[in-house]
């Protein structure tokens, strides 16, 4: 693949992953177009990004980040082992708690969503790419914590309430597994419980790595 050819594979996958709101692509054309990109070489970009496990589909047939992007970007955070075991955890958790879960990254006073999310438009909820933490969180390795993030809108702040558990720390960073709670209740028992129990099932896959 010639430079110019890689540089224009590499904004498909950019337009990707750096939609607003995570705008969902449910064709190659949306794709190229969301990369302005010229279509002649466009929907070969895309079909070779899917089979080296760059892009992916969901069961609606939107295109979402590849495993091989996963664990690429979770290497660079110094968590790469976490790669293969969040999507199924985080499956089970939606299934369990009809709530949207999600992977994310601390670094600082922010959140950033990770590759994996699974019911993003549970009750309206959608995730940002960013939050911002409403005050310095208290985050241990496999204890519960519930936080209010920030957002903005335009001009406009916005708060959502989560609930996380941190599940894996580097130099960095700290990764965490977390669910959209309601902002008036908060985390019920149940709910804590799953998140609990998702992370004694990384620290028992991951024990002796």
């Amino acid at each position: 693949m010639t430079q110019t050819a890689y540089a224009r594979a590499v904004d498909v996958f950019e337009a990707l992953v750096t939609s607003p709101g995570r705008q969902a692509h449910s064709s190659p054309a949306g794709l190229i177009r969301a990369a302005d990109v010229p279509a002649s070489s466009g929907y070969r970009h895309t079909a070779t990004l899917e089979a080296e496990g760059m892009l992916r589909r969901d069961g609606q047939g939107n295109y979402l980040t590849g495993m091989s992007a996963v664990r690429v970007g979770l290497q660079g955070f110094g968590v790469g082992r976490l790669a293969p075991l969040v999507q199924p955890i985080l499956l089970q958790l939606r299934q369990s708690t009809q709530l949207t879960s999600f992977l994310a990254i601390a670094r600082d006073m922010e959140l950033n969503m990770g590759p994996h999310s699974i019911g993003r438009e549970t009750r309206g909820t959608r995730l940002q790419r960013t939050y911002g933490f409403e005050t310095i969180p208290d985050l241990a390795i496999g204890q519960v914590t519930e936080v209010g993030l920030r957002w903005f809108e335009g001009q406009v702040a916005r708060r959502t309430n989560v609930a996380l558990i941190p599940v894996e720390s580097s130099a960095s960073c700290i990764a965490l597994i977390g669910l959209v709670v309601n902002s008036t209740r908060g985390a019920t028992d149940s709910q804590i419980r799953a998140l609990d129990q998702a992370y004694r099932q990384i620290a028992e896959t991951t024990v002796g790595d």
